[in-house]
């Protein structure tokens, strides 16, 4: 089987951010996604390492050693900065902004925010955490495909009911983006980053659609 093609456009300054955003204003549904990197640079992360094997380390400095040791972007979201905001237009395209700066990023939660449309998220208790902590605002209306698939393929042996966007879309897609591993590029525009953060949004489009029996144009 053929996989599916997905293309992109990419944003990055705050003007292209705004018309981009624009134009999504009027779409009725987006698959919503987003790429996140830890506060931390990985040089801090491993110069607080070796403070973990000092003898007679204080207590305080210990536990900062240890929380920024161990950060990543999956921490808490005061841990985190949120690098890509993947909007998935159909199973095939996908729109990627770039926040390289906190107002920025706060400026497109908050377009979530008053976005009128549906957002199909995978996942949400991930991204709408982050969301919430940014802004203290959810989205006006949105559905999580992560547990809508896990409603129906629940099972008592979990391995059967895997609801990953990958295990679940991965057949149809570049295979080389369930492979994908290097989830905090140093370059934000590294092409195979966005090329994975593209199939994510088209993908999660695609499996929407396919759980509510709509089109997948």
């Amino acid at each position: 089987m053929k996989h599916i093609e997905v293309s992109y456009g990419v944003y990055s300054t705050p003007w292209t951010i705004r018309q981009a955003l624009k134009k999504l204003s009027s779409a009725p549904i987006l698959a919503f996604d987003t790429e996140t990197r830890g506060l931390y640079t990985p040089a801090e992360r491993k110069e607080a390492e070796k403070f973990l094997d000092t003898p007679g380390i204080p207590v305080d400095t210990l536990k900062i050693a240890s929380l920024i040791a161990s950060s990543s972007g999956l921490s808490f979201p005061s841990l985190v900065h949120v690098t890509h905001f993947i909007f998935g237009i159909s199973e095939t395209e996908s729109l990627i902004c770039i926040a390289q700066h906190p107002h920025e990023e706060v400026a497109i939660w908050n377009w979530i925010a008053e976005f009128p449309g549906l957002l199909a998220v995978h996942n949400s208790l991930f991204d709408l955490k982050l969301m919430y902590h940014r802004v203290k605002a959810l989205p006006r209306n949105f559905d999580d495909t992560a547990l809508m698939a896990k409603v129906l393929t629940n099972d008592a042996d979990v391995w059967k009911s895997k609801v990953g966007l990958k295990d679940l879309m991965g057949h149809i897609y570049d295979p080389k983006w369930a492979l994908y591993s290097n989830y905090e590029p140093e370059d934000l525009k590294d092409p195979a980053f966005l090329d994975y953060a593209a199939i994510d949004g088209a993908a999660t489009y695609r499996l929407y659609h396919e759980i509510t029996g709509g089109s997948h144009a």
